[in-house]
């Protein structure tokens, strides 16, 4: 099992040749760490309603970065609540996954403070960072490739009101026949990057190496490795990204 190996450590403390790492790297250490993981998921998710309740306050209080133990106990927490976990992967404190079990991290996706999922599915790529208060919401369904990144405050909408003549816009607290929604899609693909409150809204697809600026509302699909920004409310393209041939890993 082992969630959390030496190149994790490496990465959270910035150095390559710590005694942390050594002792991950052993491998008497590593069957012990197996061992008591089991324990700790079994102890973490024992289904009796107070006991629960404090559990799940205290995951969600646990000090983040640069503590290395709260991000721990928070992934063996969520691990069986999600529909999958991969190694390597970063909670952090006060994050929202409002429906877990359509929630699947990939290795080393990093979910960080006050980011709040809440769409009806998320599918988080490899080596993904979603960064401070982004919020993820709506109806629909929301996929993010590889090595793609969501930077600070940014909105992601996956189902919206559509506006239609004889419907109301106001929201669920009225009747169903009342409303037109449209629940869609978000699909962010590898390598793009979302700027500071960037707004992508529904059914739309950012293309590979696209980067959509800071505070630019995005409703159309992008071009591959392009750069986007605001002009007159609209997004325009800016220029060219230089395409990336970098080794995945």
């Amino acid at each position: 099992m082992s969630l959390y190996n030496e190149e994790m450590i490496a990465l959270i403390t910035g150095k390559d040749d710590s005694l942390l790492i050594k002792i991950f790297k052993n491998p008497l250490f590593k069957i012990l760490q197996t061992s008591l993981e089991v324990v700790m998921l079994i102890l973490l998710n024992l289904p009796i309603p107070i006991y629960s309740t404090f559990i799940k306050m205290l995951m969600n209080n646990l000090p983040g970065l640069p503590n290395i133990s709260g991000c721990y106990l928070r992934s063996l927490y969520y691990k069986p609540k999600l529909k999958k976990m991969g190694k390597n992967v970063i909670i952090e404190q006060y994050a929202i996954l409002s429906h877990p079990k359509n929630i699947e991290l990939s290795d080393f996706s990093f979910i960080d403070k006050y980011v709040m999922i809440a769409s009806a599915s998320a599918k988080i790529g490899r080596r993904v960072h979603i960064a401070p208060n982004t919020i993820i919401t709506g109806g629909g369904d929301f996929i993010i490739d590889d090595y793609a990144g969501i930077s600070n405050g940014c909105s992601i909408i996956t189902a919206t009101e559509t506006l239609k003549d004889g419907t109301r816009a106001s929201g669920p607290m009225i009747p169903k026949s009342q409303r037109d929604v449209l629940r869609g899609f978000v699909h962010i693909k590898k390598d793009a990057f979302l700027g500071t409150k960037a707004v992508v809204m529904t059914n739309v697809t950012v293309a590979e190496g696209s980067v959509i600026g800071s505070g630019v509302i995005m409703n159309k699909s992008t071009e591959p490795w392009k750069i986007y920004v605001s002009e007159g409310g609209k997004p325009k393209i800016l220029r060219d990204r230089k395409e990336l041939f970098l080794e995945d890993i």
